[in-house]
């Protein structure tokens, strides 16, 4: 329980009491994000750009034969980098490493497991990121919000009944606390086998929507 010491108003007959209320609201995603590519390493750069097109073509076509469609798929990152070893205090050049990783936005969550499997057919062989989110997060941030100001409401009342004083209504203010963005879940990281025997079991978690608001009354 969360208040502050009474404040005298400047009208000298009257006393203010801030409480903080609090909301949540748990609800199921219904939107995954996974972030997957391709990592290759080749001796000549062309020849591992060549490469690494090639698997992210069988990727993007693959993701298109399960139904998603080329606007869920966007590239996140595609770097081109030299692989240097190290003998003796110097730096020998090894070859040259391609990333290319995309961001892919699964609307069917029964789907994400076939996702992870066709793309490691296609020769994925990265993931960095699995995402659980909400498609409609303000609605489920406003009911939240509701049951903070009911529970602030419940405080003032609950402190100014052990006070034995009366709160006048309605309350001087109510104040949105935005402090805590939308959670999302997000599993433990993961590497992304080279081939899948099957599907992989992907299961979900609730995503926790939380709000806050400052409740100050006037009592007497």
């Amino acid at each position: 329980m969360y208040y502050r010491q009474p404040i005298r108003s400047s009208d000298g007959n009257r006393f203010r009491l801030t409480v903080i209320g609090e909301g949540e609201v748990a609800a199921t995603p219904d939107i995954v994000q996974v972030t997957l590519g391709v990592r290759t390493e080749r001796e000549h750069p062309n020849e591992a750009i060549q490469e690494n097109a090639r698997i992210a073509n069988n990727i993007i076509q693959n993701l298109e034969n399960l139904g998603i469609s080329r606007e869920r798929i966007e590239t996140r990152t595609y770097n081109v980098r030299p692989i240097y070893d190290f003998i003796e205090g110097k730096s020998i050049l090894r070859g040259y490493e391609v990333e290319h990783l995309f961001d892919i936005t699964i609307t069917d969550i029964n789907q994400v497991g076939e996702v992870l499997s066709t793309s490691a057919e296609a020769g994925a062989n990265v993931i960095q990121g699995l995402q659980f989110k909400l498609s409609n997060p303000q609605e489920y941030y406003l009911q939240a919000l509701s049951i903070a100001v009911q529970s602030g409401t419940k405080k003032a009342n609950h402190i100014a009944e052990q006070m034995g004083v009366t709160l006048l209504q309605p309350p001087i203010t109510i104040t949105e606390i935005s402090d805590e963005p939308v959670s999302v879940y997000q599993p433990e990281g993961m590497v992304l086998a080279a081939t899948y025997p099957a599907s992989p079991p992907i299961t979900t978690q609730d995503v926790v929507i939380r709000a806050k608001v400052s409740v100050v009354y006037s009592y007497s």
